[in-house]
């Protein structure tokens, strides 16, 4: 597995925040303490900020760096969207927008519950000895969560 070392990525969504809240590079610099000609280089990408540079300046705008699985796919951009919406929606909205995440994550659970007992019916009738320390279930529970992380 590669290890991706390049933090043009991180630099790209602070520059995303930053505008997003219509913020200058000398505001965002002076509320972090820097120098307006740091906070430009790093835009520019001329120079390498150090980790904690990052997290001051991104915590200047209430945001903080995240670790996430990488993925290829990931939008940097789209997650900036997302959390620059949020901003912007009064309580009522916020409870309706959780409430509906919340229902989504008991489905995705549900879902994966179904599958799991689907999966032990279906494989009942395969002579297997889950040995002294279990039953055939929690067997197959293990076997699915080691190959599939599913549980």
């Amino acid at each position: 597995m590669a290890v991706n070392v390049n933090s043009d990525h991180i630099i790209d969504g602070f520059v995303d925040i930053r505008k997003k809240k219509k913020l200058s590079q000398t505001a965002v610099a002076e509320k972090a303490e820097l120098h307006q000609a740091a906070v430009g280089r790093i835009e520019n990408k001329s120079t390498n900020p150090q980790l904690d540079t990052m997290i001051k300046l991104l915590n200047t705008m209430g945001y903080t760096l995240a670790i996430v699985p990488a993925d290829e796919e990931y939008d940097h951009t789209l997650m900036v969207d997302i959390y620059t919406g949020m901003e912007s929606l009064d309580d009522t909205s916020l409870k309706r927008v959780k409430a509906y995440v919340e229902a989504l994550a008991n489905q995705e659970i549900a879902d994966r519950v179904a599958a799991v007992e689907r999966v032990i019916e279906l494989t009942k009738s395969i002579r297997v000895d889950p040995g002294e320390n279990g039953s055939y279930k929690q067997l197959v529970l293990e076997e699915m969560d080691r190959r599939y992380g599913m549980i």
